[in-house]
């Protein structure tokens, strides 16, 4: 499998409650992901009929037709849409809410691409995490900082995507899962998006996480093919620009 490098675009994240009234049927432009909180709900796909519960993770791929209904009791669903890289239409484009079949000439030319499939990664509509409270709080974070404004909002949102999207590649193509070092990252990354002022160094991060500088660089470069100062400096950068902005 190729290294997952992208800069994603935030379309949609929030916390919403499906109720017993509630039915849609359509194909989307974007990814979503969606995290069973409470409850339950059914959902159609072309080859598949799944009834989600508690914990199970929902990954819809752009051009995918899906219907999801109401299932015997309301169920809670944290979720996110999202296009794995950021261009020029990212902006411009809208949660779709319809079938193809009443979709414009120019909505049907705004599916993204299946980031996913071009890197050779098949995975299941529905799944059951090994460790489901991970995601859960990832996606909680990214909700958060979706909702309320601060320079730092799209780096906080950015590093929630990757660690979901990571647990999640990990989970279906088996690769070994370390536990602890994906918390260790989580903590870092978080640690760097909140002191982006303070030109932290790789002492500051052994500091936080009492661990040597060789285990820290190890498992930031098995994570994102770089070291930590290096991606530091880059949060560091990209903030500079945003306040230029």
């Amino acid at each position: 499998m190729q290294p997952l490098d992208f800069h994603p675009y935030i379309r949609l994240a929030m916390y919403h409650t499906w109720l017993s009234d509630y039915y849609i049927s359509r194909s989307i432009f974007d990814f979503e992901i969606i995290y069973i909180d409470k409850g339950q709900m059914k959902i159609e796909f072309p080859t598949e009929t799944d009834v989600v519960k508690e914990g199970d993770v929902v990954v819809i791929p752009p051009d995918v037709h899906h219907r999801i209904t109401w299932y015997h009791e309301n169920c809670c669903q944290p979720h996110v849409h999202f296009d794995f890289n950021r261009d020029e239409q990212s902006e411009k484009i809208r949660v779709s809410m319809k079938e193809k079949a009443d979709m414009s000439p120019e909505e049907l030319s705004q599916f993204r691409p299946n980031y996913f499939l071009e890197h050779g990664i098949h995975l299941p509509y529905v799944y059951h995490p090994t460790r489901p409270e991970r995601i859960r709080g990832l996606l909680l974070d990214l909700i958060n900082a979706y909702t309320f404004n601060d320079p730092m909002k799209e780096l906080r949102m950015e590093a929630d995507l990757k660690g979901m999207i990571a647990a999640i590649v990990s989970d279906n193509l088996g690769y070994s899962d370390d536990s602890e070092g994906c918390d260790v990252i989580t903590l870092l990354v978080h640690y760097m998006s909140e002191n982006l002022q303070a030109n932290l160094t790789i002492h500051d991060f052994m500091l936080k996480t009492n661990l040597s500088a060789w285990a820290i660089n190890d498992m930031f470069k098995r994570a994102y093919h770089t070291t930590p100062k290096k991606y530091y400096d880059h949060l560091r950068l990209t903030y500079a620009k945003n306040l230029l902005r």
